[in-house]
């Protein structure tokens, strides 16, 4: 975002366009989404910069948005290679799918609803202070720490930014307020952000850094007309400090929800000390009282951030030593089973490794292994669809799409998709002692899952989507031990395999260890045989008995390309969102190899945005541009 402001101003001004494509190429690469956030961004900057140069008119306005369009296409072919598959991804998930997402609720929330009391509370009381109503897990402001209204950029902001509007002409400054307004207006009617982000979420995040841009820059707009010669208003000083101390004492919260009362005294002190000092910084005189105000704003930053760095809770160096956190016991374990056991299998855990208040759902990359649980604001898309018909995941909880809650209270799923063992620190449950051996690393109870199905198995029966969705979790979990779930479109494409009849379901008081065994010991009759198995290439053989529907348990995925004894075979989706291969009988050779989608395309707008690149450059050296200031006139 600052090489992007940097690139532009240099655009704008000096007509050096060499660092605007490299910007939008590196936030491309970043997160795509952004290009459309930065997009509003740097265009309504770029209508404040032509209103503050008075350049304000169709011409100079389409001359900088057609040099920005054009050198934004060349930072989009240098980021191709990463750009296209972090927009497959976003498409790929069930956020940017449509699946699932906070669109309607948001879009239909009334437009001029303000934000409740807390909302609006913390979004005041952290123009002031980052801190103001708590650190980390003291926090006691709207949402969270981090994602809460963010609005601190300095005490003197506040200050100085209503000083601009007199120091401007009528026209610009009218263009200025109105500008500032439309900026803040989501911060009172909170419909308007939810419009930023185009109903994706309820958030803050970037929109809180523009809003704190933007009260920089006018007052450092402020600020340098003034020490230009310009007098301060008095009188409108003075009422900005009683309206801001007005606020900053206003009950927004409880004295519980409040923790900070010691900067809300600081903050009270320093606006009437900035204020004292503006009255008399500004003279011609008064030059050494500028260093006073430098000293000041440094003490001011220390103090405020020093809040915010030694409030925070801390990962101290003795607690390395500690078996707690990532370093607990589930270390032993895995350092017990990795070298015992070199097939592949995944392991869900009962408890959380973080110190975090709330559970988390990576351990698994933390600990480096296989599991089930995870979360990713773009989860993939198909996984999660799996989540949801079985009963795991809301359809209705655009939470659960990226929270994926995973297979722990599942163990016949869990043995389905290859959870060979489960750590636990707590009861393990009647059905969990009959269907596990389990054994303690380090005080730590670990089951081996004796009924866990290999990474390809078969089915020789399938029931339509549409009947699986009437059945309970429980039946549901029964019936994937006799029949894959087949969406109802693709139930004509596995000639061979017969539909599961619901009268033929074991009833959930009826089922026992004896019917478990039968159903998992059917479908291992004719299972894939792994020679290979790494993160982007599996290889096996299976020789089945008649024809079958294989389940292979890993979420369906558009680069996964699949192999039938050489030749490309389609996937079906199983499940709702696993992995399915119809196999004929007799011998087959499988194979899956992930190639990310549209690469050579990717590689080949790359090239050209190089050389497109390469060629403005080598054209603007030969030609060497003239130097066009904003203003219009032009120097050699």
């Amino acid at each position: 975002m600052a090489l992007l402001l940097l690139s532009f101003e240099l655009l704008f001004t000096k007509q050096k366009w060499y660092l605007f494509p490299i910007a939008i190429a590196l936030t491309g690469i970043s997160q795509p989404f952004n290009l459309y956030v930065y997009g509003i961004f740097i265009a309504a900057y770029a209508l404040l910069r032509h209103i503050q140069e008075d350049t304000f008119t169709v011409k100079h306005i389409a001359l900088t948005f057609f040099k920005m369009a054009s050198l934004g296409i060349a930072g989009l072919l240098l980021s191709a290679p990463f750009l296209i598959q972090n927009v497959l991804q976003l498409l790929n998930s069930p956020r940017g799918s449509g699946i699932n997402s906070y669109a309607h609720s948001l879009f239909s929330s009334p437009v001029f609803a303000t934000a409740n009391k807390m909302q609006l509370g913390t979004s005041v009381m952290r123009f002031f202070s980052n801190d103001m109503v708590g650190t980390g897990v003291d926090y006691r402001g709207y949402h969270n720490y981090l994602e809460g209204p963010i609005f601190y950029c300095g005490l003197p902001c506040l200050l100085l930014l209503p000083q601009l509007f007199p120091l401007l002409k009528r026209r610009i400054r009218m263009a200025f307020i109105i500008f500032l307004a439309v900026w803040m207006l989501p911060i009172v009617f909170p419909y308007f952000r939810y419009m930023f982000w185009l109903f994706t979420g309820n958030y803050y995040r970037a929109y809180s850094f523009f809003v704190t841009f933007f009260v920089l820059y006018y007052s450092l707009q402020a600020l340098d007309i003034l020490i230009k010669g310009r007098k301060i208003n008095i009188i409108l000083l003075v009422i900005t400090i009683v309206v801001l101390l007005g606020l900053l004492y206003y009950p927004f919260f409880t004295i519980k929800e409040m923790p900070a009362h010691y900067i809300v005294k600081f903050v009270s002190i320093m606006l009437v000390v900035y204020g004292i000092l503006f009255c008399f910084m500004f003279g011609r005189k008064a030059t050494y009282l500028r260093y006073v105000f430098l000293g000041l704003v440094v003490l001011e930053l220390i103090h405020l951030s020093r809040i915010t760095v030694n409030n925070m809770d801390a990962y101290l160096t003795s607690d390395l030593a500690y078996k707690g956190g990532y370093n607990d016991y589930t270390v032993e374990a895995l350092n017990y089973i990795k070298p015992r056991d070199t097939t592949f299998y995944r392991i869900d855990k009962t408890y959380s490794s973080s110190y975090t208040y709330f559970p988390t759902y990576n351990d698994g990359m933390a600990q480096g292994y296989r599991g089930t649980r995870e979360y990713s604001p773009f989860n993939q898309k198909y996984y999660i669809l799996y989540l949801q018909l079985m009963g795991i995941a809301n359809r209705n909880d655009e939470g659960d799409s990226r929270w994926a809650y995973g297979l722990i209270d599942r163990p016949i799923l869990e043995s389905e998709n290859r959870v060979k063992y489960i750590f636990t620190n707590a009861d393990i449950g009647d059905f969990r002692r009959s269907t596990c051996d389990s054994f303690n690393v380090s005080g730590l109870v670990v089951l081996q899952n004796k009924y866990v199905l290999p990474f390809g198995y078969t089915y020789s029966y399938f029931i339509k989507e549409s009947d699986f969705e009437q059945l309970s979790n429980g039946q549901k979990d029964l019936v994937s031990l006799r029949a894959c779930v087949l969406n109802d479109k693709d139930a004509h494409i596995a000639p061979g395999i017969k539909e599961f009849q619901l009268k033929d379901t074991c009833s959930v008081s009826a089922f026992n260890n004896d019917i478990y065994r039968q159903y998992t010991d059917s479908l291992s009759s004719d299972t894939l045989a792994l020679t290979r198995f790494d993160e982007t290439h599996i290889m096996g053989t299976v020789n089945a008995g008649a024809d079958k529907m294989m389940y292979l348990s890993v979420p369906y995925d558009i680069g996964w390309v699949l192999k039938v004894d050489g030749q490309p075979k389609d996937k079906i989706i199983l499940d709702g969102g696993m992995t399915g291969v119809y196999v004929q009988k007799g011998r087959h050779k499988v194979e899956m190899v992930f190639e990310l989608p549209y690469m050579k395309i990717s590689l080949l707008l790359f090239l050209l945005g190089v050389l497109s690149y390469a060629v403005i450059l080598l054209y603007s050296r030969k030609h060497k541009i003239i130097d066009v200031p904003a203003d219009g006139e032009t120097h050699g």
